[in-house]
């Protein structure tokens, strides 16, 4: 079986632990809009949308958590990251393929909010990549300069996922209709 360098294997698991932890802490605060979110998905019967919001939150933590334990939580941890991608992935692709693309994703809250598109299918895609990845190739040990640049190279790889994030919030069809920036549309300047 091939393999990668174990602190590329722990910049992965870094990037997912991030990932979920970032958006399980997001969701905590937000159960009402996120109740409203997953019902507007029109996957699953509207009765489960709120308990599915009061779980999604802590299953995110839970498992941004158990992706840092490392060794003690393999592979389950990210066997859960992964599914949890894929169900995200499905459901996104799912309302692409009904023409609903004007739906709020549900990733972000605030400024950050964006409607549906196939790169963010992509990115749930490569994410669950990179979890099933971890999952195949787990790491039983590593020497601190492996955990210090896996770490390291975990954030990295984070803060660059967020600003790419960043930049498919920005609703560039209405910077170009009117020649101002969103922000200056909104403000009325």
């Amino acid at each position: 079986m091939p393999s990668l360098p174990v602190d590329a294997l722990l910049a992965l698991r870094v990037l997912l632990a991030l990932v979920f932890l970032v958006a399980g802490a997001g969701k905590l605060g937000a159960r009402e809009e996120l109740e409203g979110v997953i019902a507007n998905y029109r996957v699953l019967p509207r009765a489960l949308a709120a308990p599915i919001s009061h779980l999604l939150g802590p299953l995110e933590l839970l498992i941004g958590l158990a992706l840092l334990a490392g060794p003690l939580a393999t592979p389950f941890a990210e066997a859960a990251a992964a599914l949890m991608l894929g169900a995200f992935a499905l459901a996104m692709g799912i309302n692409l393929r009904r023409g609903r693309a004007h739906i709020d994703c549900g990733c972000f809250r605030g400024t950050l909010r964006q409607t549906l598109r196939p790169e963010l299918v992509l990115r749930n895609l490569l994410l669950l990549t990179a979890a099933a990845t971890c999952a195949l190739l787990p790491v039983r040990d590593a020497s601190a300069w492996q955990l210090v640049n896996g770490t390291l190279g975990g954030i990295a790889l984070f803060v660059l996922l967020q600003g790419m994030n960043t930049l498919w919030a920005i609703d560039t069809r209405a910077v170009l209709s009117s020649g101002k920036p969103a922000w200056a549309q909104r403000g009325g300047v």
